[in-house]
């Protein structure tokens, strides 16, 4: 991430991001190749531990080649580290030289950034007309785009073979990984360098790469909540909304090639920064808190592109990044963002709109995935976090700000009870014309004066403070607007806030700290209040 007078990072843990991404993983070695006389390849088989064997070996079945992502060959999630031995009588013998491409991941985003790493030399060489042979391992073997990726890069697919039987070739051609996930070289960029080369760079300036069209698998997908806020308010700002996995290869490559901004969930999606032109602005938003070590990776590998890293994990249940449920929204570090990238002030509750209906959603999926016997121990630890979380929360609450209560006096109902901050004084569907608010402060802390609006005839009332009735009873005198504002002490610590919701169906914009809001003809059946820290 270049260092400059720009934020890019609006997240809970700052410390960690910075100390990861202050770790160099860029490598000036120089990469070799090897090979093998006689040698085998090996279809890979997967082991309890999540790797796999197979790969390239010697006549006598002794590990040469497969896939490492660590360094030192320390393994890792689809890593190809040790051979198996096959009867020779099974073994197809072909008189051919060949190169080894590497082990494939059946995973988009694994795939794009981890599975090219060989082909620096057949990049290099073209007057070379060897087959390049690959293995398959994690997420269900071939997928009809990696042909689509090896077609970009020029190679004629006639080139390339997927190992599905052990067979033993004339010679095997070796290169070096170019990649792990701990360090890259600079054969690293030869494969998407040269798939930018004949690509053009498509119109669209400001890309918004939604997951909501994406179809879910029953098992193995992260699966995240309240998506659509964000959609939405990219889309508003004038981001062309783009379900990447519904277009052809070139053309997702085209779009991110010709922006000049993305916005995107972190993840698969935000890998794809490598294609990004110089300059461009890459905004990603987190699911969870966790920092992800190889899309830091990819910032280091980009650093003509100007990143913004945004926290917007709403989760209070366990999260996990790469399968887990995940709840989005809008957070103290969205709105701080918003702030300074867009210029405006939005409240942290911005998603208010879409976070129950997200929340139902949330809360459904997460029982589904988690409340299993065989899942106990998980369940009870991550509700026990939950109510810590609470506790905690209400705990902080308490000690830093007063308690704000108001109530209001409705046509035919008469008073209702008093209501505490940010809770909606009465159902909005009962339509139900508003005529007289009190509203108050548990001393003693600040004072609170407010009054409300008429009509254009009698205007304003009298303001009136803690507690005393503005408005009035038994005249059937609607109000159609109001104002708050907190006493000088009072205003250096909060903002007050509050909105109204009217017969037409709406709810106003928040006015704060005094404004007037008033909704002129129409009347108002509901209030809303809150306190904001300064």
């Amino acid at each position: 991430m270049a260092e400059d007078s720009i934020k890019r990072l609006y997240v809970q843990n700052v410390d960690d991001w910075l100390m990861d991404l202050s770790t160099k993983r860029f490598s000036d070695e120089e990469l070799g190749i090897q090979v093998l006389e006689r040698g085998i390849i090996l279809p890979a088989r997967r082991q309890i531990d999540k790797t796999w064997k197979g790969g390239v070996c010697d006549n006598d079945f002794n590990f040469v080649a497969g896939y490492s992502r660590k360094k030192n060959n320390a393994g890792g999630f689809a890593s190809v580290l040790s051979s198996y031995i096959v009867d020779k009588s099974e073994l197809i013998q072909l008189d051919e030289d060949v190169i080894f491409g590497g082990a494939l991941i059946g995973h988009f985003g694994h795939f794009m950034l981890e599975c090219l790493h060989r082909l620096w030399y057949v990049l290099q060489h073209p007057e070379l007309h060897a087959k390049i042979l690959f293995i398959l391992t994690e997420h269900g073997g071939y997928k009809p785009w990696f042909d689509e990726f090896f077609r970009l890069m020029g190679i004629d697919l006639e080139r390339i073979v997927y190992v599905n039987q052990p067979t033993q070739y004339r010679s095997i051609t070796i290169p070096e990984q170019a990649y792990n996930s701990n360090r890259f070289m600079k054969e690293f960029f030869i494969p998407y360098q040269t798939i930018k080369s004949r690509i053009t760079p498509a119109a669209p300036k400001k890309l918004y790469l939604t997951r909501l069209g994406f179809e879910f698998k029953k098992h193995g997908n992260v699966h995240c909540f309240n998506e659509q806020y964000f959609e939405d308010f990219f889309a508003a700002r004038g981001f062309k909304v783009v379900s990447m996995e519904k277009l052809a290869l070139e053309e997702q490559i085209s779009l991110i090639m010709g922006a000049d901004e993305i916005a995107a969930i972190m993840g698969t999606l935000t890998h794809w920064a490598l294609f990004c032109k110089p300059n461009a602005k890459f905004i990603t938003l987190l699911r969870t808190h966790d920092l992800m070590q190889l899309q830091t990776l990819v910032t280091e590998a980009t650093p003509h592109v100007e990143y913004h890293i945004v926290d917007t994990s709403k989760n209070f249940l366990l999260a996990n990044r790469s399968t887990g449920v995940c709840l989005l929204g809008s957070t103290k570090y969205w709105k701080e963002f918003v702030a300074d990238y867009f210029g405006e002030q939005i409240d942290e509750n911005d998603d208010a709109p879409y976070f129950g209906d997200a929340l139902d959603k949330y809360l459904s999926f997460w029982c589904k995935k988690y409340v299993r016997p065989d899942n106990l121990n998980t369940l009870i630890g991550s509700l026990q976090d939950m109510c810590n979380r609470i506790i905690t929360l209400e705990q902080e609450k308490i000690k830093r700000r007063p308690l704000l209560t108001y109530q209001t006096h409705v046509d035919k109902l008469g008073w209702g009870a008093w209501i505490s901050e940010e809770q909606i004084s009465n159902p909005v569907d009962q339509k139900r014309d508003i005529q007289a608010v009190k509203i108050n402060f548990a001393q003693p802390f600040h004072d609170v004066f407010y009054s409300v609006y008429y009509n254009e005839t009698e205007g304003w009332s009298q303001e009136v403070s803690n507690g005393s009735q503005a408005g009035t009873t038994g005249l059937k005198k609607s109000i159609f607007g109001i104002k708050i504002r907190l006493d000088d002490s009072g205003a250096n610590e909060f903002d007050i806030l509050y909105r109204v919701h009217t017969f037409d169906g709406m709810w106003s914009p928040w006015a704060k700290n005094g404004e007037l809001l008033y909704a002129h003809e129409v009347k108002l059946n509901a209030i809303q209040i809150k306190l904001q820290s300064k």
